[in-house]
C-alpha cells in the first residue's frame, strides 16, 4: 500500500514495520528542538489504514518503540488501541524494543521470526528464509530510494525470497539503496512506482542481513 504498509486480505493482516513510537520525545528529552505531533500523525495514518482494509489483525515487524515510553506518546497509543478494541496487534520485537512491556500496549509479542503458514515475519531479515517458510517480510532497514526528479522516497524493497518493509514512522532516517539493487516498489504516499526485478539472492546478502555500512543514516 503506499502509506508504507502491506496488507495480506486472505489473513486480513495488515503488516508495517518500524513505528518508532516515542522518537520525537526520546529526542526532545535529550534536549533536541524536535517538534510535536510525529508520533500522533503516524497513528492517524494508521488508523486510517485499520478502517481502509477492515483488518483483523496489525502485525508490526520491530522498533514497535523508539526506546523508554515516552508519556505522550503512550497516551496517543491507548488512544488508538482502544479505538480498535477487536483488532489483535502483534509485535515482532527489534532492536529498540528493549523495554517494551506487551501488557503495557495491549499487543501480543511474538518470535522473531514468527513463522505462519510458509510466510516467516522478522525484525532483521535474512537472504534465505527460515526452514519451513518460503519468503520473509522484514524490516530495520529503512530502505529508501532516489529517483529521478524526487527526493528520497520510502521504498518497499523486494529480494528473490524477501521483502524489506520501508520505516512506517515518518520521523526516521533510511538506507539509500544502491541503484544497482533498486527493486521493488516505490512510494511517494500516494502512488507506487514498481523498480525492477530481483536477481540473485547474493545482490541481497548484506543489506537484508542487518549489516550496515559507512555513511548509513539508520537511527
Amino acid at each position: 500500500m503506499p502509506d508504507r504498509a502491506i496488507f495480506l486480505p486472505d489473513l486480513s493482516r495488515l503488516v508495517i514495520a518500524d513505528l518508532h513510537l516515542g522518537k520525537g520525545g526520546a529526542f526532545r528529552t535529550s534536549g533536541l528542538a524536535i517538534p510535536t505531533g510525529g508520533t500522533r500523525d503516524d497513528l492517524s495514518r494508521l488508523a486510517r489504514l485499520v478502517v481502509q482494509t477492515g483488518c483483523r489483525e496489525l502485525l508490526v515487524l520491530g522498533d514497535f518503540l523508539h526506546g523508554r515510553p515516552q508519556p505522550g506518546a503512550d497516551s496517543a497509543w491507548n488512544t488508538f488501541r482502544t479505538a480498535i478494541p477487536d483488532v489483535a496487534i502483534r509485535v515482532v520485537a527489534g532492536n529498540h524494543d528493549r523495554a517494551l512491556r506487551a501488557h503495557d500496549y495491549g499487543i501480543d509479542l511474538v518470535a522473531d521470526p514468527w513463522l505462519d503458514g510458509t510466510l516467516a515475519y522478522a525484525h532483521i531479515g535474512a537472504p534465505e528464509p527460515p526452514a519451513g517458510a518460503g519468503f520473509t517480510l522484514s524490516g530495520h532497514l529503512h530502505p529508501v530510494a532516489k529517483l529521478p526528479g524526487l527526493s528520497r522516497v520510502p521504498l518497499f524493497w523486494l529480494q528473490p525470497h524477501a521483502l524489506v518493509l520501508p520505516a512506517f514512522s515518518g520521523f526516521t532516517g533510511g538506507y539509500p539503496v544502491p541503484t544497482r539493487s533498486l527493486t521493488g516498489w516505490a512510494s511517494d504516499g500516494r502512488t507506487l512506482v514498481p523498480l525492477g526485478s530481483p536477481r540473485h539472492p547474493a545482490n541481497a546478502r548484506n543489506a537484508v542481513g542487518g549489516e550496515h555500512s559507512a555513511g548509513d543514516t539508520i537511527i
